[in-house]
């Protein structure tokens, strides 16, 4: 039988911690994916919401240690079928996912106008863009988490400072 040292005991393990509330430099991690959301995934195409996310890994980077690294999931639904004739805040609901998702691709191509992002676009691993990371918590309704905020508070463009707002209008 084989003996192992953990160097530390269990109940000196010290946790992560939250990252506060701010503008953090985010890079894309690995390479963005377009696939099924969950409704599709788990209820087949014919159930209202079926449709395509693009999932995008993002890292937070030129932080301090103890949040560099920290990973986030972006996903963002494309239009399907069933957005056709609905509208989210007045606005039709495909043209509201084309313009979220054109804010967000836009802040990780550098880009300061969401709608100059051409209607093909190419992510890579290693573009970054600035991200609020919010505190909230898991889908048990009880962990604390950090989560990228893509509604409130868009992504923008990466700046050379660090954590701190660039003051980019958007």
């Amino acid at each position: 039988m084989a003996t192992f040292d953990l160097g530390i005991k269990a109940d000196e393990v010290i946790e992560a911690k939250l990252m506060p509330e701010d503008w953090y430099n985010c890079e894309i991690s690995a390479e963005p994916e377009r696939g099924p959301n969950a409704t599709l995934r788990d209820s087949g195409p014919d159930a209202e919401g079926a449709g395509d996310n693009l999932t995008i890994m993002v890292r937070a980077v030129d932080c301090s240690d103890e949040y560099a690294g920290r990973p986030f999931w972006l996903r963002l639904g494309f239009p399907n079928a069933s957005d056709e004739g609905q509208f989210i805040n007045g606005q039709p609901k495909v043209s509201w996912k084309v313009q979220r998702m054109a804010q967000i691709v836009a802040a990780f191509l550098g880009l300061s106008d969401w709608k100059k992002v051409p209607k093909k676009f190419k992510l890579e691993v290693g573009m970054k863009a600035q991200c609020y990371v919010q505190q909230g918590l898991g889908q048990d309704g009880q962990t604390p988490k950090n989560e990228i905020n893509t509604l409130g508070s868009l992504p923008r463009p990466a700046a050379a400072s660090t954590g701190k707002d660039s003051g980019i209008p958007f």
